[in-house]
């Protein structure tokens, strides 16, 4: 019989997945009782995640209504803000999950508290023949963190009659398209500069819902080396390192970034007395919004009226590859299970190329399997999703709300020129540097 390529693939892939199952599954046993089919029996797994549990409760009661050993499986969602908290305080208690469910972002935060997985039942050339590139965060000096779930990469909202009342059937495909052409067709500022109508929300950071993720994406944009892991659960910090050896990636966003809101810049189009950007673009004040993904059908809720569409962000006009920032989503073995083999069991099955995919899709994310992203997606925000994600990468923050505070400060302080641009950002790798 002859296969062609992507079925070759998909048997490939699950055999893979299927022998590292064997693999872990041996390795975390302990001596737990196996059923009659000799395999290990689930138990009671607990799961505690940041994404919404709708998405994952489906996938696991279709997952139980074949298995009844997953009817012992449980997925708590714990909102983002309070979620160290919660689990720190369930540790000591010593109730807490077996497995969690969580951002990259989180993951310097959370390492200690991680069982890895080495790399001699997961090899690094598995990892990059499974996943797509920017799941690779999880892959740290010492072992492999998690199982990618899902990517929520950053994307371009614009406004459909802005663009069109001034002649743009569609986005700006580049920054230097958006600077030097459509930006001063779109700004409408009264006669003392008072802006009336943004084009682009940009250069301050407490009213710019993903102003992280926007700085961020110029950065790795830039080239930026990013974070690197060393052993000993140390780290390199070369945010300002390009991988090229050419330029200086941070200086370079947070210059462009903050020109949007410094009013002798001809790009003046935002500043601090505005509500947030996502209202904004709501209302139909903003041009363009730059949010995540999964935002796409919560602004469709919240305003049917508004005539929007979505689009990759512009990138740099001589890139040569396309690149965005993208929030990862993995599923962890906690070092305090009680039932490592269950979890392990429950790990391997959620993390399978048909559960990953129905996760993703429910919480309106894309996939992290490489397969699953190659057969595509035609959903109105889903296409332009599936595009993004293999160019989405993120870095090892050392903590989000100590590096938004940081970044605020930078923001704050080149604003206001209390300090010049090389000063702010030398700031923030000292600073950066002192938190891991």
């Amino acid at each position: 019989m002859n296969l062609r390529p992507f079925e070759l693939a998909v048997i490939i892939f699950f055999a893979i997945l299927g022998l590292m199952a064997i693999f872990l599954l041996s390795s975390f046993s302990g001596g737990q009782p196996s059923g009659n089919d000799g395999q290990p029996i689930i138990g009671q797994v607990s799961i505690w995640g940041t994404l919404p549990s709708d998405g994952i409760n489906i996938t696991i009661r279709k997952i139980a209504e074949q298995n009844d050993q997953y009817r012992n499986v449980s997925y708590r969602y714990i909102d983002p803000a309070n979620f160290d908290n919660e689990l720190i305080n369930a540790l000591a208690d010593r109730v807490g999950p077996d497995l969690i469910l969580f951002s990259h972002e989180k993951l310097v935060d959370m390492r200690s508290r991680i069982q890895p997985f080495s790399y001699d039942s997961f090899p690094i050339r598995d990892i990059r023949n499974i996943y797509i590139d920017g799941a690779e965060i999880f892959a740290l000096d010492n072992g492999f963190y998690g199982y990618p779930v899902a990517v929520n990469p950053l994307v371009m909202y614009w406004n459909k009659d802005i663009l069109a009342n001034e002649g743009y059937l569609k986005p700006p495909a580049t920054w230097e398209e958006l600077v030097n052409s459509v930006f001063a067709d779109l700004i409408v500022r009264s006669d003392d500069r008072s802006i009336q109508r943004s084009v682009v929300a940009m250069g301050e950071y407490n009213n710019v819902r993903n102003a992280f993720g926007v700085i961020s994406a110029l950065m790795i944009q830039g080239g930026s080396a990013g974070v690197v892991s060393l052993p000993d659960n140390r780290y390199q910090v070369r945010l300002q390192s390009a991988k090229s050896g050419d330029g200086n990636p941070l200086s370079a966003a947070a210059d462009f970034y903050t020109r949007f809101s410094r009013p002798d810049n001809t790009l003046y189009s935002w500043n601090r007395s505005f509500g947030e950007d996502r209202s904004r673009f709501l209302a139909g004040d903003l041009a363009f919004y730059f949010g995540y993904a999964s935002e796409g059908r919560e602004l469709e809720r919240s305003n049917p009226n508004l005539n929007f569409d979505i689009a990759e962000i512009p990138q740099g006009a001589s890139a040569t590859v396309r690149r965005t920032y993208g929030d990862y989503y993995a599923l962890s073995l906690m070092r305090s299970s009680k039932n490592r083999t269950g979890a392990v069991a429950v790990m391997t099955e959620l993390g399978s190329l048909t559960n990953t995919a129905e996760i993703a899709r429910n919480s309106n994310m894309v996939p992290a399997l490489r397969n699953a992203v190659s057969a595509g997606n035609n959903d109105t925000y889903g296409r332009v999703a599936y595009q993004a994600a293999p160019v989405a990468f993120g870095w090892l923050n050392p903590n989000r709300l100590a590096t938004d505070q940081i970044l605020v400060t930078m923001t704050e302080d080149i604003n206001s020129n209390r300090r010049g641009l090389n000063s702010a950002v030398s700031d923030v790798i000292s600073r950066l540097i002192r938190e891991y």
